[in-house]
């Protein structure tokens, strides 16, 4: 099964981009890959359902409850550190289940 992760910020472009780049990264590290979209807060109101929505802390108050209700969110206070996002998801209940499921997979 494959991990949905859509990564929001209020315009779609540096920041969404930037996290990406490193929640890629990130994964690639641990031999996993995700469908990771980025985008803007108009567009993740239109963007199919995701596990994972993760952006910057503020903008909590402006995302849709319905889609709160199907997935984790992941409220970053900063998005440029990597080790920082590594740690996020670490504590993230929905990403360590798929994790597990994906690596017992391979075995």
């Amino acid at each position: 099964m494959t991990l949905k992760i859509n990564v929001v910020c209020t315009s779609g472009l540096g920041t969404s981009l930037m996290i990406r780049i490193h929640l890629e990264a990130l994964l690639r590290e641990q031999g996993l890959r995700a469908d990771i979209e980025h985008m803007d807060l108009a567009s993740l109101g239109l963007s199919p359902a995701a596990d994972l929505i993760v952006g910057a802390h503020h903008i909590a108050d402006s995302l849709p409850s319905r889609l709160l209700e199907q997935a984790e969110w992941i409220p970053l206070e900063n998005m440029t550190d990597r080790n920082y996002l590594r740690t996020k998801l670490m504590e993230s209940p929905r990403f360590l289940a798929w994790r597990e499921r994906e690596k017992g997979l391979r075995e």
